[in-house]
């Protein structure tokens, strides 16, 4: 079964290739407009070899994993919060519908504008993104353990750290971790925007430099980039997802 997840992805990539390739050469298409497979990949590889991409690469990744860190980190500590203070979930549930309806991403300017073009406004615009499915999922959790446990708890006077380490953080761990997942895909979108609106490094940066520049060929070059920084750090999420929720 776990043979046939790979090899029928893998087929479909290669027709798709194929296919893309023997229609740009019958078709006389030009090189800007869309590179054949092959153009593309000599591209590709030469681009790597100046290291322009990879240092581009190196910028979101940075903004990305740092990002990420610190949204995990405030995503827990605000649901923890929201859940154990009932004047804190009054304040802020109001305000939290309000910015989870809104597009997080239309806030990328007024970060830029608060902390200017470099990796900073992207590093906050990602801890945004990430912190708000961690911070709703641990909430949710929260509120769906069985009130016969927290009694059951009250009955042998455990502490609140007794509590929290034997009945919530087990209960909301799954959560958690499944917020981590769906944070990690956001975190891309949220570092590549912020850079397309505004910076001097980064993939984002290269696709707004390389649809200036009418240049597919660097626009293509990022995309693939991103497809395969976006597809690793998925696995690596499924897979300590996997790890840690054994149970499941």
């Amino acid at each position: 079964m776990k043979s046939k997840n790979i090899i029928y992805p893998s087929l479909l990539f290669t027709l798709i290739i194929i296919i893309w390739e023997l229609s740009v050469r019958i078709s006389n298409v030009p090189n800007y407009i869309l590179p054949s497979p092959t153009k593309l990949t000599s591209f590709f590889l030469t681009y790597i070899s100046t290291g322009e991409l990879l240092i581009n690469a190196w910028v979101t990744l940075q903004e990305i994993f740092i990002g990420t860190f610190f949204g995990i980190i405030l995503g827990v500590f605000l649901g923890y919060l929201i859940v154990k203070i009932k004047l804190i979930e009054r304040l802020l549930m109001p305000l939290i519908l309000i910015i989870q309806i809104a597009p997080k991403i239309s806030l990328a300017p007024l970060f830029i504008l608060w902390f200017g073009l470099g990796i900073q406004s992207k590093i906050a615009l990602v801890i945004l993104v990430v912190s708000f499915p961690i911070m709703v999922n641990q909430y949710t959790a929260f509120k769906q353990i069985d009130i016969r446990y927290i009694e059951l708890l009250k009955i042998l006077k455990a502490s609140k750290f007794q509590k929290f380490i034997s009945l919530e953080l087990p209960f909301a761990f799954s959560a958690i971790i499944s917020g981590i997942k769906v944070s990690v895909t956001q975190a891309i979108t949220a570092a590549v925007i912020g850079e397309m609106m505004g910076a001097k490094s980064g993939l984002g940066y290269l696709l707004t430099y390389g649809n200036e520049m009418y240049d597919i060929n660097i626009i293509l070059s990022s995309v693939i980039t991103l497809s395969i920084i976006g597809l690793v750090l998925y696995y690596m999420a499924t897979y300590i997802e996997k790890k840690v929720l054994y149970w499941r």
